[in-house]
């Protein structure tokens, strides 16, 4: 029954991906913005069909699905999942659960800790499935090559000395998270309150990016690619597709939350300059999510099916 229904949607995913887009965006406008299981929902669906939306294009464009429509395709499928399900948690504990960069108003706790496994997993599918079409759709105008003495001596010191400070950076983060905790005066789960204390961007950036090169140092030791090595050699297409899969994914998550508030962005420096209700800074910072997610991926793909740098 469930190969049936998965084939039913892998053939038409592209018309289910927008009737459900459009039509959870119409249901959430008649629910209004009294946050229950009902109004929810709805923004997972869209999250989904954002995500049958990218698949589809990357059929049409004849770069294969990543959809579980075959038995072969569904330990990598579990393994997005997994990635996907990590990243997000790391997401929203250093973002809004210890700093309320971002907070869940309306929404009663019991809820959020029921569906939010769930929305970390369909808006990981989602950024991942639009990466993936940009970066394979351009794939051909990249020359392969390995790097010459320079590059990779340049390589080596870079991830290893990344390596040594992204420790640091990671311990010094970390410390500053407490200090910060502490003045909130909110308990960290307590996502549905606004701390009202404007944050210092550079805890969160330094974290982020130690925690990047912890992930792209794995990836060498295990002999997988990183993005470090494709920048060193010349290969920008993986931080053009993040930098164009990040504005594809805000149009279609971001500002489709906009006029419901399932989650306010808050405490941003330059929080007053905003478009569509998020900070200017945020739109810069956006794409940092994928520093977390594709190294995972390409850690859980032992096999490099997915080549994702």
């Amino acid at each position: 029954m469930t190969h049936r229904i998965f084939g039913y949607i892998y053939k038409h995913e592209g018309i289910i991906g927008l009737i459900g887009f459009v039509g959870s965006f119409l249901l959430m406008l008649k629910l209004g913005k009294n946050i229950n299981i009902f109004n929810v929902f709805p923004a997972g669906i869209s999250w989904f069909c954002a995500f049958l939306i990218g698949d589809y294009l990357s059929r049409f464009f004849h770069e294969g699905s990543i959809f579980p429509h075959r038995t072969d395709q569904k330990n990598k499928f579990r393994r997005l999942i997994l990635a996907a399900l990590i990243m997000n948690l790391f997401s929203d504990l250093t973002g809004s659960w210890f700093m309320r960069l971002w907070y869940y108003p309306n929404i009663n706790l019991f809820l959020y800790f029921i569906l939010a496994p769930l929305g970390y997993i369909l808006f990981g599918l989602a950024l991942y499935v639009f990466y993936r079409f940009f970066k394979r759709n351009n794939d051909h105008d990249v020359k392969p090559g390995r790097m010459n003495n320079f590059q990779n001596i340049s390589y080596k010191l870079i991830i290893n000395g990344g390596f040594v400070l992204s420790i640091i950076g990671f311990v010094i983060s970390l410390s500053n998270y407490q200090k910060f905790y502490q003045q909130i005066n909110l308990k960290w789960f307590q996502v549905y309150l606004d701390s009202k204390i404007v944050v210092d961007l550079s805890y969160f950036i330094v974290l982020w990016l130690s925690v990047f090169f912890m992930l792209e140092y794995t990836c060498y030791r295990l002999n997988q690619e990183t993005l470090i090595r494709d920048i060193i050699r010349g290969n920008f297409l993986p931080l053009f597709s993040i930098f164009v899969a990040s504005a594809a994914c805000i149009i279609l998550v971001e500002f489709f939350n906009y006029p419901f508030e399932l989650w306010v962005f808050s405490n941003w420096p330059l929080g007053s300059i905003r478009f569509l209700g998020i900070p200017i800074l945020a739109f810069f910072l956006w794409p940092m999510q994928y520093l977390i997610l594709l190294p995972l991926i390409r850690i859980f793909d032992g096999k490099n099916i997915e080549n994702v740098w």
